[in-house]
């Protein structure tokens, strides 16, 4: 059972005075199912809202996973709070982050969202049918982004072990895929396949907020910190 907690502000977080007043649109997807897509978006969320942004969440995924794990944080009294998802992207960001989470096989939600984003985040697993499926979505960003708009690639839920050679492989690949377009790049930090992030969804948590989490709550709060650098 989820017990409500308050959260800790970590270090790595950066305050609200270092983000873009005028807001930014980041869109976290890939075509391939599974990727994490959610579960980052959500811990995103909850880690702006501890550096005193207030974000704005936005659900286009037909199962609600984002809608639920708010739900959930809600029911339990966690802070800070994190808003209930809209349905729909809002005319202006309103200087805040606004985090749009959509259905894997929905093309046209993707073509909707992608021409308003100003970051691109793409969660991809170590594996050769995830790397296929990014470079068809990749295929997609370049002929739907706005001009200046980022696209920013991670391995996310690798395995635990350092030398895996799906996670070295997904890495050289994602690399060479951004070196071949403008305004892409891949994250150092790599998310590990942990039940920490399990255990997020069910409690409502970031991984960060979690007791007895420290690995997973140090490779979440360099992703998030990296990821914060282009809002």
């Amino acid at each position: 059972m989820a017990i409500a907690r308050k959260s800790k502000t970590r270090g790595g977080v950066k305050p609200k005075d270092r983000f873009d007043p005028a807001g930014k649109v980041v869109v976290v997807g890939n075509l391939k199912g599974g990727c994490g897509k959610s579960t980052i978006a959500f811990n995103l969320a909850v880690w702006l809202a501890k550096a005193g942004d207030t974000p704005l969440l936005v659900d286009l995924d037909p199962q609600k996973t984002l809608s639920d794990l708010v739900s959930v944080r809600e029911d339990i009294g966690a802070t800070p709070p994190v808003a209930a998802p809209g349905g729909a992207l809002p005319p202006l960001p309103d200087g805040r982050r606004v985090l749009v989470d959509f259905g894997a096989s929905d093309f046209g939600r993707m073509a909707q969202v992608i021409p308003h984003a100003d970051l691109i985040l793409v969660p991809v697993l170590p594996s050769q049918a995830d790397v296929w499926a990014t470079q068809r979505y990749l295929i997609l960003v370049l002929t739907r982004r706005k001009p200046g708009a980022r696209i920013v690639f991670f391995v996310n839920r690798a395995e635990s072990i350092e030398t895996s050679r799906e996670t070295r492989e997904t890495l050289a690949a994602l690399k060479a895929m951004a070196g071949m377009c403008e305004n892409a790049s891949v994250l150092p930090s790599v998310i590990r396949r942990r039940i920490a992030y399990c255990r997020s969804l069910s409690e409502g948590l970031g991984v960060f907020e979690m007791k007895g989490q420290i690995k997973a709550a140090e490779e979440f709060e360099h992703l998030a910190a990296a990821v914060a650098a282009f809002l």
